[in-house]
């Protein structure tokens, strides 16, 4: 993906521009948009961190943000997640415009993938369908379950794998904190994607010897990096399952990048 996007870049004679912004004192946020601005580079792709770290309510968070959203410099924003507390997601979400939303996270871009009209697709979501894809996983007519209802990844992936069409078709069920006998469920999974910010929650009792998992977590702990399912009970056992680190994540970077790209085009 990032060879075919920075093949596409140096040919447009441009230079794609995104703005990472970021409120408060976050020190992973901070880091991962320094992580994204490093991948970024080598594609020819600019990243601005705009950090505002002493911004402590929805109101000033709002007005820093609309300077940057109509600030023509910039192709594409994304709003680093966590906010301070006291800070209100929602309406920050809602001030960038739908042409520069290249994380997918506002209303109008989000009812766009719904009603099969998709500005961009959602990075994290992206990845997951593109893994399968390069693995030659098919989901057609196979059942998919979603741990995790999330409007940035279990919500959006449900609807793009319920399209028609290649990387799709799928039967989908999505499991939440509220799904009784989630395990008698998500052993009938071809596919399982869990996405749900527990720290390897899901172990074999929750698989058979056919799923596919699909690891969205990512859970900073005393071992390190971690994601939602346990690795070491699953990886033997399971027909494929993505590591964390090295899975998911690399994807999504380069999903993101693919959609400021996107968006120089549309903006340009």
């Amino acid at each position: 993906m990032k060879e075919d996007l920075r093949a596409r870049i140096q040919k447009s004679g441009g230079t794609p521009v995104l703005a990472a912004v970021i409120f408060g004192g976050d020190e992973g946020s901070l880091a991962y948009a320094k992580s994204k601005a490093k991948s970024a580079e080598k594609l020819g792709i600019d990243v601005e961190i705009i950090h505002h770290p002493e911004v402590d309510s929805t109101a000033e968070a709002l007005l820093k943000l609309e300077d940057v959203s109509t600030d023509s410099h910039f192709h594409g924003i994304i709003l680093e997640e966590p906010l301070p507390k006291g800070i209100d997601p929602f309406p920050l979400r809602e001030a960038i415009p739908p042409e520069k939303d290249v994380d997918c996270t506002t209303s109008a871009n989000l009812g766009r993938i719904i009603s099969g009209d998709p500005l961009y697709y959602p990075a994290t979501p992206m990845a997951v369908i593109e893994l399968l894809k390069y693995y030659k996983i098919d989901t057609v007519g196979k059942h998919v379950v979603i741990i995790g209802r999330s409007r940035t990844v279990g919500l959006p992936l449900a609807n793009m794998l319920l399209r028609k069409g290649h990387g799709a078709d799928a039967t989908v069920t999505v499991c939440h904190s509220r799904t009784p006998n989630m395990a008698e469920l998500t052993k009938q999974a071809d596919i399982l994607v869990v996405a749900m910010g527990k720290a390897e929650f899901v172990g074999r009792d929750f698989v058979s010897e056919k799923t596919v998992v699909i690891d969205v977590g990512t859970n900073y702990t005393e071992n390190g990096l971690v994601g939602d399912v346990d690795f070491a009970d699953v990886e033997n056992y399971v027909e494929a399952i993505t590591p964390v680190p090295g899975g998911v994540g690399p994807v999504t970077v380069a999903g993101l990048l693919t959609n400021v790209y996107g968006a120089f085009l549309r903006l340009r």
